[in-house]
């Protein structure tokens, strides 16, 4: 297939993934503010580091408040790792490439675009939030869902799970980044909201109960690191969206080169133990991390698209 079809839909699997799990991290700090008293909450401003917004957000929006932090997050077109953005580029790639892709998924992307876009310049009010987000998280299922069970097995298709496995893995990191270097801080070791924190990012996730169901222990930071890193078979895992790349690239031609980077952080990551990251060290952990799925990015763009596809 022609690099540039390829190229778009690998972009349609990452930022559909990137709109659903912007919609999980914004979910992550909501139920921090409903289920944490207020002086253990992380600020607002969390989500910027999380997502690498800092200076577009300082630039475009102006005091750090939970208004504007949500609108800037949730609605803001100019800024690139927003919803409404994320959901526009992959309404765009999917548009050009409609005539490989089954028509009911153009409906669902198209339909939640707009219903998005509606939104985007109004206040996202804490009473609403929830099941304004849960809608897109549950849309973005529904659109992954129907790739699955209606295209073609083929290259394409391959592409499109390269992108979302890809983008899953770095956002499944920022999500639990979030939650780890925002309130880890300001609870103390022994208090329980710590584990309140990590059932909700379990939860977040749609994790919690394939958690308790593999975990043969209680909701503490250890076991909820090991399992949303290394689990082999939950799919939202680090270690099962690594697999998943792996697959799909050995299904493709020319295929070595940037295989082989993804068996290499495979295996650092299983060897990774996550019993002693806690505090500034997770948060290296997963800035080395989120460094080496550049390197993936760059190595199927290199493999593939005859060039280094932009971050």
């Amino acid at each position: 297939m022609l690099s540039r079809v390829a190229e778009r839909v690998y972009w349609l699997g990452r930022l559909m993934e990137r709109t659903e799990n912007t919609a999980r991290l914004l979910l992550v700090r909501h139920n921090a503010v409903l289920d944490l008293p207020k002086e253990v909450q992380p600020g607002w401003d969390l989500l910027l580091q999380v997502l690498g917004a800092e200076e577009t957000f300082a630039r475009l929006s102006g005091a750090a408040t939970e208004k504007n932090i949500i609108s800037f997050v949730f609605g803001e077109r100019e800024n690139p790792s927003s919803i409404i953005s994320s959901l526009a580029g992959a309404r765009e790639n999917m548009r050009t490439t409609r005539e490989i892709l089954p028509s009911e998924t153009w409906e669902r992307v198209n339909s939640l675009y707009l219903s998005v876009a509606r939104r985007s310049n109004k206040d996202l009010p804490r009473s609403m939030r929830h099941s304004v987000l849960n809608n897109i998280v549950q849309s973005c299922q529904q659109v992954t869902g129907m790739l699955a069970g209606s295209m073609n097995q083929d290259a394409a298709y391959q592409f499109i799970r390269l992108g979302r496995n890809l983008e899953r893995a770095d956002m499944s990191t920022r999500i639990i980044d979030a939650a780890a270097a925002g309130l880890m801080g300001n609870v103390d070791e022994t208090s329980p909201f710590r584990n309140v924190l990590w059932i909700s990012v379990l939860q977040s996730l749609s994790a919690y109960q394939m958690y308790r169901l593999n975990v043969r222990r209680s909701v503490d930071r250890e076991g909820v690191l090991a399992f949303l890193f290394q689990s082999t078979v939950f799919p939202r895992a680090v270690a099962h969206s690594l697999q998943q790349i792996e697959d799909s690239m050995k299904l493709l031609p020319e295929h070595k080169k940037a295989s082989d980077v993804v068996v290499n952080l495979r295996r650092q990551l299983r060897e990774t133990d996550f019993s002693t990251l806690a505090g500034p060290d997770l948060h290296l952990y997963i800035d080395a991390l989120q460094l080496q799925f550049i390197s993936v990015h760059s190595a199927i763009g290199v493999s593939w698209f005859a060039h280094e596809s932009q971050q």
